[in-house]
């Protein structure tokens, strides 16, 4: 059984699949116009459709027992089919075969289909769709997300660097390297330092290890076709899942837009300061969380259909293996779907209510947790610890360095004392501006506060805002808490939304809430306008440096941060709790007040559409904090790729992103240098040391950033760097005995002694600014 939906008539049935259409060519002229070959694009689609959505589909269909839309049968497909990809990385590995995704997928669907107990199902005829209007909305929304992606992060990420080079983020050519891991071993080392152990996420890893056999460059694959999929498949999944959720199909455009449209509420600072943009930046500064959102919200979707005992819309069969691929994706989406488990488990205690659907997904999100914390996590929380506060206070610090104190600890996470209304302003200027897009669940709380999934919902969101302040991490990573948390609560906004709709359908609901929409728009661009970006440069102006308590109250100072805010949120605040005193049927006030809200956040998202201000990703790629690829460094890592054996490790003279014009390293030394291993994909014997858990669990008493930390056992990598600027054969013999097979030159590391090594070993490539010697076999 679907939920409810309505065949539209003969001549708007072109609509929705021309405006999808449209949608695909979109998402294809952006890649291609941005770099990618043609060729690339063509064998990714295939590996999606055939490798993913095709068996995911099967699979859907072969667990649940009703039929669907097809837009829900590719929704649940999208996250059922990772799961398929997962199983053929796997096999692949062990067999040492190479399984394409796009002959796999295939093979499994007809397995589903041939099956006379899930035949009937997988070829079943799909419930009729939910009307041109939720797929107009879904795909327009596509479009927009599809424009900001290019924009903010496509164009600036080419798969071809040039001579010169490219600045990429540091992150993505990281993941590229442990997805090289995974193409040939399912025993996982951290990339850059050989025989260290990888005890983190890398679920999305060898899904990506498994698409990348259909024939992709994996450069390409890994840093932006992976990516600009994860996106609007996150945005499918949300709307697919909101819509069950809420038994209503106006739920999922609700959703999608929430997500896709609807950005951080901008009041000057916000657009590059405190507040977080979420979807629009982590879809690609951390990949492994985009595909954290694909596969935990089908984890919600399914917990609520259990709550509910209601399994019509959605595979509950594949609860556990949801929750076992969300584990493994990201590690806080278990963390903060145990809290929203909890809190459903204690509803339905306190109120009497059956206790086995929620003590079953109590018991099957717990259990999970606790396996992966001793499977995948074992090695420990990779630098993350109990600290209350700790990031807002690191915060408050860098908004008032006038208000902070002296402080006696050298290490370098120590945060001197800071007056705590500095932080409690912090922690206002991180959430507020968020806020916005979960608005819904205030009308949750007023109509289905008696549905223990609403419960879930809300304690999922309040486990994410607990774990962002009590903990902390060297690379600020416990922020993942709330972004893990995050697109679950979007979920509740959209069916809390979804019920205003319906109690104001005989109203001009849409016309409503688009003046409200755009009266927030220009009440945000006035504020954007008239107040300063930040306060700091003004108070340098007008003291010299940050003023102190004496030269300028707390108060005050804090008074400067949150005028913005207050102009957008306390007339807006006012008109909501106006809209819930009356009634909703009779006053269109609260619509007006929703729009409104939610139009706040339509500039954050139009200054990304249009590139106006410099976003996440131009920032980053334009500062220091970026890792420069040549074309010589693409070139050599394809030559090692086709040359050497998996196993093989490989040493070079660059360890640190910083250009060593001398022996000696540079001081600081920046650790991030993950090019070699990535576009190898092969370990390094020493290189990038600085997402190593040893190196992270090190930050908190070191006097460094755990970035520009000293790599841990100083012989080893003095020996590495030796053996290119004073080579001889007791130090590549050492080298070897070591697993070390491959020296590879870079004329931006340590000074390279070519004659002596000439000599030593045989030269195999040459090229420009890298060269590369095989050792002599042992």
């Amino acid at each position: 059984m679907s939920i409810g939906v309505a065949r539209p008539v003969a001549w708007k049935r072109l609509l929705v699949p021309g405006a999808w259409t449209i949608v695909v060519i979109g998402w294809i002229a952006a890649l291609l116009t941005t770099g990618s070959a043609a060729g690339d694009v063509a064998l990714w689609l295939l590996a999606i459709g055939l490798g993913v959505l095709l068996p995911g589909v099967a699979l859907v269909r072969a667990v649940r027992p009703g039929t669907a839309p097809l837009i829900e049968d590719l929704g649940w497909g999208a996250a059922a089919g990772c799961l398929v990809a997962m199983l053929g990385w796997a096999l692949g590995v062990v067999l040492q075969l190479s399984l394409p995704p796009w002959l796999f997928g295939p093979v499994i669907a007809g397995v589903l289909a041939a099956v006379p107990r899930t035949r009937h199902r997988v070829l079943a005829k799909p419930a009729p769709g939910w009307g041109p209007a939720a797929n107009l909305t879904i795909a327009g929304v596509m479009l927009v997300v599809v424009g900001w992606m290019t924009v903010d992060f496509l164009r600036l990420h080419p798969v071809d660097p040039g001579p010169s080079g490219s600045t990429y983020y540091p992150d993505i050519v990281f993941q590229l390297a442990v997805v090289g891991q995974l193409r040939h071993s399912l025993v996982l080392d951290y990339p850059m330092v050989a025989g260290e152990l990888y005890s983190y996420q890398w679920f999305l890893h060898a899904v990506l290890a498994h698409l990348l056999d259909a024939g992709v460059m994996p450069f390409d694959g890994v840093a932006r076709l992976a990516p600009a999929t994860l996106m609007p498949a996150v945005l499918l999944v949300a709307a697919v899942i909101a819509a069950g959720i809420a038994r209503r199909v106006v739920a999922g455009p609700i959703a999608a837009a929430l997500l896709g449209v609807v950005g951080t509420t901008v009041a000057t600072w916000s657009v590059g300061g405190s507040a977080p943009a979420m979807i629009q930046t982590y879809w690609w500064a951390s990949i492994s969380t985009a595909f954290g959102w694909l596969v935990s919200l089908p984890v919600a979707g399914c917990a609520v259909a259990i709550l509910r005992r209601d399994s019509s819309t959605a595979p509950t069969l594949l609860f556990l293996p949801f929750a076992a691929l969300a584990a493994g994706a990201k590690s806080t989406n278990l963390v903060v779907l145990l809290g929203g488990a909890l809190l459903a488990f204690a509803f339905v205690l306190i109120r009497r209510r059956p206790l086995r659907p929620a003590f079953l997904v109590l018991s099957a999100v717990g259990g999970t947790l606790l396996a992966a914390l001793f499977t995948i996590y074992s090695a420990g929380g990779n630098g993350l610890r109990l600290d209350p506060l700790g990031r807002f206070e690191h915060l408050a610090v860098r908004l008032f360095p006038g208000l902070a104190g002296a402080t006696d600890d050298a290490a370098a996470l120590a945060i001197p004392d800071i007056a705590p209304i500095a932080v409690l302003t912090a922690v206002l200027l991180y959430f507020l501006p968020v806020l916005p897009r979960l608005l819904g669940f205030v009308f949750l709380a007023r109509w289905e506060w008696r549905d223990a999934a609403s419960w879930f919902l809300l304690g999922t969101v309040l486990a994410g805002a607990v774990g962002i302040l009590a903990f902390r991490h060297p690379g600020q990573s416990e922020g993942f808490f709330f972004r893990s948390a995050f697109p679950v609560g979007v979920l509740a906004s959209a069916w809390g939304l979804a019920l205003v709709v319906e109690r104001v359908r005989r109203l001009p609901w849409v016309r409503l809430a688009a003046a409200g929409a755009v009266a927030g728009l220009l009440l945000s661009v006035l504020v954007a306008l008239a107040v300063p970006v930040s306060p700091l440069p003004h108070w340098e102006e007008a003291f010299g440096h940050a003023p102190s308590a004496g030269e300028m109250s707390p108060l005050r100072q804090v008074a400067h941060y949150l005028f913005p805010l207050g102009v957008l949120f306390l007339p807006l605040l006012a008109l909501t709790v106006a809209g819930l005193l009356a009634r909703a049927r009779k006053v269109p006030l609260a619509i007006v007040t929703i729009g409104a809200i939610l139009g706040t956040g339509l500039l954050s998202t139009g200054f990304y559409l249009t590139g106006a201000v410099p976003t996440y990703s131009q920032t980053s790629v334009a500062s220091a904090a970026g890792l420069r690829i040549t074309r010589d460094d693409i070139a050599a890592g394809n030559w090692l790729a086709r040359h050497t054996a998996p196993e093989d490790v490989l040493a070079t003279n660059r360890v640190c992103t910083q250009e060593q014009p001398t022996e000696q390293l540079p001081e600081p030394c920046q650790a991030k240098t993950f090019t070699l291993s990535a576009l190898a994909g092969r370990t390094v014997e020493v290189a990038g040391w600085a997402y190593a858990s040893r190196n992270l669990e090190r930050a908190w008493e070191s006097t460094e950033r755990y970035t520009m930390q000293p790599f841990w056992a100083p012989e080893r990598l003095r020996r590495e760097l030796r053996a290119f600027t004073h080579p001889s054969r007791a130090t590549l013999r050492a080298l070897s005995e070591a697993g070390v097979r491959w020296l590879v030159a870079d004329k931006r590391g340590a000074p390279t002694d070519r004659a002596a090594l000439d000599r030593l070993a045989t030269r195999r490539l040459t090229l420009e600014t890298v060269t590369v010697w095989e050792l002599p076999a042992r």
